[in-house]
């Protein structure tokens, strides 16, 4: 008769348990890995953000290229003509960087909006 010893059997049990652990992660990275990467698509919203902060930015001189040149504030009569202009709202503004923070695949996107906009205007003398 063949005797099994008790401990022999637990530790096998746990190291099959691991295993198949291990190989069901595995396997669940693999597949993330594999999904598809779809790039973040700007809403309407996101279009005008992307435009408000293209402006605000030229306004404020920070592209101005000028390392010695202060930058100038805008002021709010200013910023109330570009919230106007590009359909924002002081409300809607506070909204969308709240998402901003909570989805920075969605910020990098609009970056990259609000980018080509400047090369747009510095290109074309807007």
């Amino acid at each position: 008769m063949v005797k099994i010893n008790k401990g022999v059997c637990w530790q096998m049990k746990w190291r099959n348990t691991f295993q198949a652990f291990f190989y069901c992660l595995l396997f669940t990275f693999v597949l993330w890995g594999c999904s598809d990467n779809k790039p973040v698509s700007l809403d309407k919203d996101d279009v005008r953000f992307a435009g408000f902060y293209s402006d605000y930015m030229l306004l404020s001189g920070v592209l101005d290229g000028n390392e010695t040149h202060a930058l100038s504030a805008v002021n709010p009569a200013e910023l109330n003509e570009l919230l106007v202009r590009h359909a924002l709202t002081r409300e809607s503004l506070t909204r969308k960087t709240a998402l901003y923070k909570e989805n920075p695949e969605l910020w990098r996107a609009v970056l990259v909006q609000v980018r080509e906009n400047i090369r747009k205007k510095s290109a074309g003398g807007a």
